[in-house]
């Protein structure tokens, strides 16, 4: 059985090349628009991963298991925010990684 720490996830922060901006065109966001225009800010996603060690033989070959991410975060968000987010997405890859006879500890 390949086991595998919650502290070896990877916390990955990721251009989002797609956000969806539309509600930054609402009334009461002109500013946080200007801002963003101004490039003060992107959008970026969030995912944990960990590099699994598959046997093969002898040896063994690493593959690196990702979750699907929460996308469209303002990049200036706060440490707090970003860190709660990645343990959503560490809960989310534990479940991943269960389903696929992943003990994780």
């Amino acid at each position: 059985m390949i086991t595998v720490s919650k502290s070896d996830f990877d916390r990955q922060i990721i251009a989002d090349d797609c956000p969806d901006t539309s509600y930054l065109e609402q009334e009461g966001f002109a500013d946080r628009l200007e801002q963003y225009r101004q490039g003060a800010f992107d959008f970026v996603g969030i995912r944990a991963a960990v590099e699994l060690p598959i046997p093969f033989g002898k040896d063994r070959i690493l593959t690196r298991i990702k979750s699907p991410g929460l996308w469209g975060i303002e990049s200036d968000s706060g440490e707090d925010y970003l860190e709660s987010v990645f343990q959503e997405e560490s809960a989310i890859l534990a479940g991943m990684l269960a389903e696929l006879g992943v003990k994780v500890h």
